[in-house]
């Protein structure tokens, strides 16, 4: 009666070997850390994070959003930054923008900078890649010069 086995189901061994992790998704959401959160030390991902509490750290992230009661003290590392809290450090992104309620005292190193009217800003902005040609001067040759002709 109760030595009769389902051949049909997987024996022990077997529903071991077929658990596996779940395939990560392309398209997920940002990771967000709430109001009443606090971390002291560094986060790292390669996802887009959202910040409304307050990290004591670096933070190397795809995009990141520090939401107006985020507060960040140490170094961003992304490819986009958006600001609308403060930020008190350095920032190393493509792209920097900086929203009205902005709070920054930082050193700003991106391609792309946007600060809004009524951001505070203080610290230093470099770009990380030089122009492009368009917006060169158009460099002189030796000799090309004309010279006025003699009467």
């Amino acid at each position: 009666m109760f030595n009769k086995t389902n051949s049909n189901s997987p024996t022990l061994e077997e529903s071991k070997k077929s658990i596996s992790a779940p395939a990560p998704r392309a398209s997920s959401g940002p990771s967000i850390l709430g109001r009443d959160l606090i971390i002291t030390g560094d986060v790292k991902t390669d996802g887009d994070v959202q910040i409304d509490g307050r990290i004591d750290g670096n933070i190397d992230a795809g995009n990141i959003t520090i939401g107006e009661q985020g507060i960040i003290n140490g170094k961003i590392i992304a490819k986009s930054v958006h600001v609308r809290g403060k930020v008190t450090g350095k920032v190393d992104a493509g792209t920097i923008e900086l929203a009205e309620t902005a709070n920054v005292q930082a050193d700003l190193v991106q391609d792309q900078l946007m600060i809004a009217n009524g951001a505070f800003f203080d610290g230093k902005c470099a770009r990380k890649s030089t122009p492009t040609s368009a917006t060169k001067a158009p460099e002189k040759k030796a000799g090309s010069e004309k010279k006025p002709a003699k009467a």
